[in-house]
């Protein structure tokens, strides 16, 4: 592992104990706009059915298990911090789903799966912790077959930071961000690096009043 993956996965482990996103989703008011989001998530990601379906950076599966609830024949969820999969694994347990289900710990700059995998991807609040995000891109193309779908969102940093305090009131540690948040990515710079694999559909930013969250749903050419 080089520096910089290292250096993600303890940015990754420090978010998970001292912020996890369950905190926002869960949260009555502050997590408001990350329910909207994973909301959205789910209307672009579409039909799923008879389809095989990639998590990346699942956390402890709150994307994977709405996923599941839109019945797909397999889910393949990974994330590259060991004590939130094995908390999705603790949860599994207590649920009987009639699909495939495979959690992995892998780096989205090198994920195991064969080329053409999968049907459709999902990678929502990942890629401002991850370096080396044209591997990243180049991994997700490969892994989806000609025609699938990646629906990828990512902060619009700057204008988050200024209500991190609102969220604070709510019991939500975003103390850590300056810590774990590694990147603020340009979306122009980023359509730019996945037209080289992809269509990009569609780009816009959530909630309309105040845009704290970058969409980019795009398909593999």
């Amino acid at each position: 592992m080089n520096n910089e993956l290292e250096f993600s996965l303890k940015a990754a482990q420090k978010e998970f104990r001292e912020e996890p996103m369950k905190d926002f989703y869960h949260n009555k008011f502050a997590g408001w706009p990350s329910r909207l989001r994973v909301k959205k998530v789910l209307e672009e990601l579409g039909e799923v059915r008879n389809k095989r379906v990639l998590d990346i950076g699942c956390e402890a599966g709150f994307i994977s298990f709405k996923i599941l609830d839109k019945k797909p024949s397999e889910l393949y969820s990974i994330d590259i911090v060991e004590e939130a999969l094995n908390e999705f694994k603790e949860k599994l347990k207590k649920r009987n789903y009639k699909v495939k289900i495979v959690i992995k710990k892998a780096f989205l700059q090198k994920m195991p799966f064969k080329n053409g995998f999968f049907d459709s991807a999902v990678c929502t609040e990942v890629i401002e912790h991850a370096p080396e995000i044209e591997k990243g891109f180049k991994e997700m193309a490969r892994v989806l077959k000609g025609g699938g779908k990646l629906v990828l969102t990512f902060p619009n940093e700057k204008l988050r930071k200024k209500v991190y305090w609102i969220a604070k009131l709510f019991g939500i540690n975003t103390d850590v961000e300056k810590d774990v948040t590694l990147f603020d990515y340009n979306p122009k710079d980023l359509i730019k690096k996945l037209r080289e694999d992809f269509i990009i559909k569609k780009f816009y930013r959530l909630p309309f009043f105040f845009p704290i969250t970058h969409f980019i749903v795009c398909e593999k050419k």
